[in-house]
């Protein structure tokens, strides 16, 4: 009898190494992408969210064909559309809408919806709260195709003092994707950027997994 028990406790130890095993080399079959491609991405939607912000925050006439860094939008944003700021005796709030969509380098597009809002006292300090909806849709960069799944929410997060930005600016960005067609899959991104400066903002996070970097 316990010759019998002690087969039966082999028996069952091994079929669970052996599904074990399965399991690790379904994992490492999974289709993944390259770093670049998730560069790619990353390089996408940051090029997006600063296209919709000078689109949204800063006037016709003042655009130029090279696009400000992210913060340098920022400090232009709050003299920019009075039309959107409510004015109390306690100061005022502005709550801007921002509407965009852009095409990608090799085909489809990516659309920002969202609103830029913050609030600020008679002596013109303030934080924001503002949220940004980013949707890829058949958005191809670098040979790979992404879209939204279903979407990538985007906060910022910064204070104004006497009417001016003050630093540091950080926006962070979470969500996820479906990409193909070479390879194919779907995953998370969770990425951030921090402006120290109106010339120093950099980008940090991951892709799929994938590190990803940069300047925004």
């Amino acid at each position: 009898m316990l010759r019998t028990t002690h087969a039966s406790w082999i028996t069952a130890i091994s079929a669970l190494a052996l599904i074990a095993l399965l399991l690790v080399a379904c994992g490492d079959s999974t289709p993944k992408l390259s770093d670049a491609q998730a560069q790619a991405i990353s390089n996408e939607i940051f090029a997006a969210l600063r296209s919709a912000l000078v689109a949204g925050l800063t006037p016709p006439a003042s655009r130029s064909a090279a696009l400000p860094t992210l913060p340098e939008t920022l400090q232009s944003a709050q003299p920019v559309r009075p039309r959107d700021c409510t004015i109390s005796d306690n100061g005022e709030s502005c709550n801007i809408a921002i509407t965009y969509q852009g095409n990608c380098p090799e085909g489809g597009t990516i659309a920002i919806d969202g609103t830029f809002l913050y609030t600020l006292d008679n002596s013109g300090n303030g934080t924001d709260s503002s949220t940004l909806i980013v949707t890829p849709a058949a958005c191809a960069v670098s040979d790979i195709t992404f879209n939204g799944n279903p979407s990538l929410t985007f906060s910022t997060q910064f204070a104004m003092q006497g009417y001016a930005l003050y630093f540091p600016i950080a926006f962070s960005g979470k969500g996820g994707i479906t990409y193909g067609p070479n390879p194919a899959g779907s995953c998370s991104i969770d990425v951030s950027a921090t402006a120290t400066s109106p010339v120093s903002c950099t980008i940090s996070g991951k892709i799929c997994g994938r590190s990803v970097s940069g300047t925004c």
